[in-house]
């Protein structure tokens, strides 16, 4: 029933003992004299609410210009109970302004106006809204009468009684024609305080050539929208409605926040307009509060007896910094996840390595996985030990016996009688990677044709100029530069800082690992045994 009221703009009382919010506007209510009114309060929220709510109604006497309180007694003709107003047997002396005050534990108070109007004869202001229908389908005229409370149902034609009637809130015109047009009037029979009660409303049916008809849809939002905004920001929700140039006549658009009406709730305005075929209605928020986070918005179009709906939702925007703390965030996380992946990708590379081996494995042509270039001459007595612990020891104990590389070592792997000069070159070609071991000192820039300058060589030559043999750097003392080494020497340094190595160190320890994760991979299985190491061979050649 009150979504049929007709809204009527009057100005606020002047004589409110209390501070209440109150909207801008009433709604306007006209009755039959004689009848009896059950009339909620004129607000949905304000109705529902009687849990956490208590109320008070009144009446401005127009002839005192003042507010008179109700009673709650049963058997007084105008009583409340609640948020619902009995006025029983009405008269044309019930006529005014009447209150509901809604009171919160808090404090707070809100107020709703109803217009109240009584009519001695029936008139057409007591018409409610028209209902059109489409010829020839079923006409659906539904009574705004006894919504929320129990009761029967009798209609009328024209004030004639309707035979063959289905008695309920709905009435169904089956086969509507232009004959059906008339004033249909339904008549809800209740009880109050034992008494038998009645209430009557009226409204017309109007029949459209259904060619003519354009039924309203709403275009704009889409159902379940969602708009981000910011806390206390003021923002615009516009409803556009379809009507062509038909539907507009019988329409009406209007916004909700979960079932109560926003227009002159304070804080909300709702504004509408009109062009060729739409209805715009634009609601401004003034100030977005926390309880708009927590609501829903809905648009609505009244048709006939159909309502079309969306819901609209406001979410909170992020704020700046929340964003710059999420981007930080990220920022952290992919740092240190790219260095927890540096910190363990050689030991990953070489745990797939040693699982995927032989889907890595093909034949090259190769013999040795690695070529060892170190200087042998003009070395002073404590530099020469370090290069002879690392290269007959070290070394080969690592590479050859524990992880089973093969090993070309010059002066250990020297045949007698063999000329190194001339079979040096073509050992080289036969390395998968060139081993450079740097030491301070004079190093291997000497002139000569020495095999031990030769090798260097032929060793810069293979990785500098032919490209095809990886090398791998090994430093094995501290130094402050290498100006004593060869220029091609120093170029493959500026690309690729040397390994360090230190006297100690396991097989598994960092150094090592970065070892093996420059050699390839190795050439021979090796077979460990509880009682050492042993190892086999295998013909096969492998290649990284």
């Amino acid at each position: 029933m009150l979504a049929d009221f007709a809204l009527s703009w009057r100005k606020p009382l002047s004589d409110h003992p209390l501070s209440c919010l109150r909207p801008d506007s009433s709604e306007t209510l006209s009755v039959r004299s004689g009848e009896s009114l059950y009339l909620p309060c004129p607000n949905l929220d304000c109705f529902e609410d009687n849990e956490n709510a208590s109320y008070v109604w009144l009446k401005n006497v127009s002839r005192t210009k003042s507010l008179e309180e109700i009673g709650t007694e049963e058997h007084m003709r105008v009583h409340y109970h609640r948020s619902v107003l009995y006025i029983l047997q009405l008269s044309v002396e019930d006529t005014g302004f009447y209150i509901t005050r809604q009171f919160y534990p808090d404090g707070v108070c809100h107020e709703f106006v109803m217009d109240l109007v009584v009519y001695e004869e029936f008139s057409t202001n007591l018409l409610f809204s028209s209902i059109s229908s489409v010829e020839g389908i079923v006409a659906e005229i539904f009574c705004p009468l006894c919504e929320h409370q129990t009761g029967t149902f009798i209609w009328y034609k024209n004030f004639s009684l309707i035979s063959n009637q289905e008695s309920g809130q709905m009435l169904r015109v089956r086969d509507a024609s232009r004959e059906s047009e008339d004033i249909y009037t339904c008549v809800c029979f209740w009880e109050h305080g034992g008494r038998k009660l009645n209430s009557s409303a009226s409204r017309r049916l109007v029949i459209e050539d259904q060619s003519l008809i354009t039924p309203p849809r709403i275009v704009h939002p889409t159902d379940n929208s969602i708009v981000l905004v910011d806390m206390d920001a003021e923002i615009g929700l516009t409803c556009s409605v379809f009507t062509g140039s038909t539907g507009r006549r019988e329409c009406t658009v209007g916004w909700l926040r979960n079932q109560t009406a926003l227009d002159g709730l304070d804080g909300y305005t709702v504004e509408q307009r009109e062009d060729e075929a739409f209805i715009h209605s634009v609601l401004l928020i003034r100030k977005v509060s926390q309880v708009d986070f927590y609501s829903v918005f809905h648009c609505t179009a009244d048709y006939s007896y159909q309502v079309m709906l969306v819901s609209v939702a406001l979410k909170r925007r992020a704020s700046r910094l929340t964003l710059v703390w999420s981007c930080v965030c990220v920022v952290f996380l992919i740092l240190m996840v790219s260095g927890t992946m540096k910190m363990f990708a050689v030991d990953l590379v070489l745990l797939l390595r040693g699982s995927f081996k032989k889907l890595n494995r093909k034949e090259d042509g190769k013999v040795y996985d690695a070529y060892v270039i170190y200087q042998r001459n003009n070395l002073d007595e404590a530099t020469e030990k370090t290069i002879s612990d690392f290269v007959t020891g070290a070394l080969p104990t690592v590479l050859e016996k524990y992880y089973n590389y093969k090993l070309y070592i010059p002066a250990r792997d020297d045949l007698p009688g063999e000329d190194c000069m001339n079979l040096l070159e073509a050992k080289i070609r036969l390395s998968r990677r060139l081993i450079f071991i740097i030491t301070p000192g004079r190093g291997a820039r000497q002139r000569g044709s020495s095999a031990e300058v030769y090798d260097v060589q032929v060793g810069l030559h293979q990785a500098l100029v032919q490209g095809h043999t990886g090398v791998i750097l090994i430093q094995l003392e501290d130094m402050h530069n290498y100006t004593h080494l060869p220029l091609g020497l120093q170029h493959l340094l500026k690309k690729s800082p040397p390994l360090l190595w230190r006297d100690g160190g396991k097989p598994g320890s960092r150094f090592w690992k970065l070892v093996r994760y420059r050699m390839p991979v190795p050439s021979r299985r090796v077979k460990k045994t509880s009682a050492g190491l042993s190892y086999q061979t295998d013909v096969s050649y492998a290649i990284v």
